[in-house]
């Protein structure tokens, strides 16, 4: 670090406390490139009229910039899966573009772990990508970080200097694989960084997806005894429904087979006492006894258990312990459907070869790429949990789209109406947003049976005052749609093949345009009432939004003016508004 690095005794006396100081720190938050066209790609989308889900080609902290003006304080989970900087083929770095966020990153090469500054340009990378994200958030929103242990001290710190300590939410260990090879210590787990935007707008407990699928469970169950069935057929009838969902579809919840007069139940392994010093007694399908050995007395726990001899003995009456065929067993207890909660818990297991498995499902036995896919199971419990039904969800470092596959396995599952927008650049060998995220959607689409679709966009050209009205119409059609104010969080919903009308926003109102270049793109009388004609005819309500240069009819109820390029440039939050050469040919706009 060079000494101009450090900082000053101000800047130290401003920052109290302890923070993380690295070659390049000081100027992370300016890094902000220019926002960039994002153009649709209707041969790589897939039945976009059947979903809002967007899928973007582009280095992510110029695509993210893109998205400012609709979905600013938007997402209300964000999972992210960064480099890990293993030294590997996982982190290029672009020198240029930490010394212009708006370079190509033609420059990018691999780090590897003999490289002295290998962590410093993680964290130059990072840093301005976290920022971007959080101002993405909304106010309840909720940030997962996948990482392992070589920059999980970097990114904590990192994180509290970002979001601010007390909005940790906590650290998840998952286990993912055994490791068997020699070694010091066999490394068998990587973690879950959780922060929350603002930790007093989140729930204060989380529910998951299995909470609502055993609301529907219960309602199955409660339909076959409404139905007249009893006994036996009841019991076979319930555990024909159990395994029709499968275990993927249930998880837990497919161990509930068992019935009794309260209801589903599962066998539960939960008298043993967790250390030594337990209660001894023994058992007896009579009751409890003062001997652990007595005649008809079923195995102890080997620490004893759990329950004093009397609590024992209540749950026996109430029915609540499960008797083995043999003594030398130990007996179990009853947990019931109805008092199933399910929780994101601080230690996950789960094979980490199911992500894997998961495009070899969709790709066919011979896909041999991405060995550290994420698990779809994984991202659902995350998503599900932080996130309600109608959630907006971000991955900026969309790999190979796990992250959208979750969603739709969420939405399908429980009516939901999440909605996803990933971010993925690829290499210039694989721009794999292309070659593998739509791709595996599309399959994910098609062979699970999703009623759903997704729009692929690319970051195109950077924009400011002379490149907005340089753009010709399509590609100013696709800035209009990326930036109208109206679109907030939900986006805008584009319309081809019309004269005037380009798009739709959620509330069913229309945009319009008049586009014939600076000088010839005026808002009149004759373009209103033809553009009005167009969205009675197309279903869509006013008032309309009109994009032009210049108008000479004042606004009404049906119409609002939207000069181009002002309320672009307002929208994508350039603040640079004087007027130059180019806008200086405008004739003066006559709506008050």
């Amino acid at each position: 670090m060079s000494e101009q690095d450090w900082p000053d005794l101000e800047s130290v006396r401003e920052e109290a406390g302890l923070h993380l100081h690295w070659q390049g720190r000081r100027s992370y938050k300016s890094l902000v490139p220019a926002p960039r066209v994002l153009e649709r790609h209707d041969e790589l989308s897939f039945q976009p009229d059947h979903g809002d889900h967007l899928v973007i080609e582009g280095d992510n902290l110029q695509v993210m910039v893109s998205l400012r003006s609709q979905y600013s304080e938007s997402f209300d989970v964000v999972y992210i899966d960064p480099p890990y900087n293993r030294g590997g083929n996982d982190f290029r770095y672009s020198d240029a573009r930490f010394q212009d966020p708006d370079a190509d990153g033609s420059d990018a090469v691999y780090v590897s772990n003999v490289d002295g500054g290998r962590h410093t340009k993680w964290l130059n990378y990072m840093a301005p990508r976290l920022v971007a994200m959080k101002s993405l958030m909304a106010e309840n929103g909720v940030i997962f970080v996948s990482i392992n242990d070589i920059e999980l001290g970097r990114l904590l710190m990192l994180m509290d200097e970002i979001f601010d300590e007390k909005n940790r939410i906590g650290v998840i260990t998952w286990r993912g694989s055994a490791d068997n090879n020699p070694s010091r210590i066999q490394i068998e787990h990587e973690y879950i960084v959780c922060y929350a935007k603002n930790l007093a707008h989140v729930p204060r407990v989380w529910s998951t997806p299995a909470d609502e699928m055993r609301d529907v469970l219960l309602e199955r169950y409660e339909e076959l005894v409404a139905s007249g069935f009893e006994g036996a057929e009841l019991t076979k009838e319930w555990a024909s429904l159990v395994r029709a969902n499968g275990r993927d579809s249930l998880g837990r919840l497919a161990r509930y087979t068992h019935l009794d007069e309260h209801g589903p139940y599962q066998v539960a392994y939960r008298v043993h006492n967790p250390k030594k010093g337990g209660y001894r007694y023994g058992v007896t399908k009579k009751g409890v006894v003062d001997s652990p050995t007595a005649r008809g007395t079923y195995r102890m726990p080997a620490n004893g258990y759990r329950f004093p001899p009397q609590t024992m003995q209540r749950y026996i009456d109430e029915g609540l312990v499960v008797f083995p065929k043999r003594i030398d067993q130990i007996v179990q207890m009853k947990d019931y459907l109805k008092d199933f909660r399910g929780t994101l818990r601080s230690v996950i297991d789960l094979d980490a070869r199911s992500g894997s498995y998961r495009l070899k499902q969709l790709f066919g036995e011979g896909f041999d790429g991405f060995r550290y896919a994420k698990p779809v199971e994984l991202i659902e419990m995350l998503v599900g949990a932080a996130g309600s039904k109608d959630a907006l969800v971000l991955d900026a470092f969309a790999g190979t789209g796990t992250t959208g596959d979750s969603v739709l396995q969420l939405n399908h599952r429980d009516g939901g109406r999440r909605r996803f927008v990933l971010i993925e650049e690829g290499t210039a060998e694989d721009p794999y947003a292309r070659t593998l995220v739509a791709p595996r959607l599309r399959a994910a689409i098609e062979i699970d049976g999703f009623d759903s679709g997704f729009s692929f966009l690319t970051a195109g050209a950077q924009l400011d005052r002379e490149a907005i009205l340089s753009l010709e119409k399509d590609k100013i059609k696709a800035v209009i749609c990326q930036t109208d104010r109206s679109g907030t969080r939900a986006g805008i919903r584009r319309i081809d093949g019309r004269k005037w009308v380009i798009g739709a926003n959620q509330r069913g109102e229309a945009l319009a345009l008049v586009w014939r270049g600076v000088t010839s793109s005026q808002v009149n009388a004759e373009v209103i009432n033809e553009a009005l004609l167009e969205a009675k005819d197309l279903g869509l309500k006013t008032p309309i939004r009109i994009y032009g240069t210049t108008c000479n009819i004042s606004e009404t109820r049906s119409f609002v003016f939207c000069q181009i390029p002002d309320e672009i440039l307002a929208a994508l939050q350039i603040e640079d508004f004087e007027p130059d050469e180019v806008a200086s040919t405008l004739e003066e706009v006559a709506v008050p």
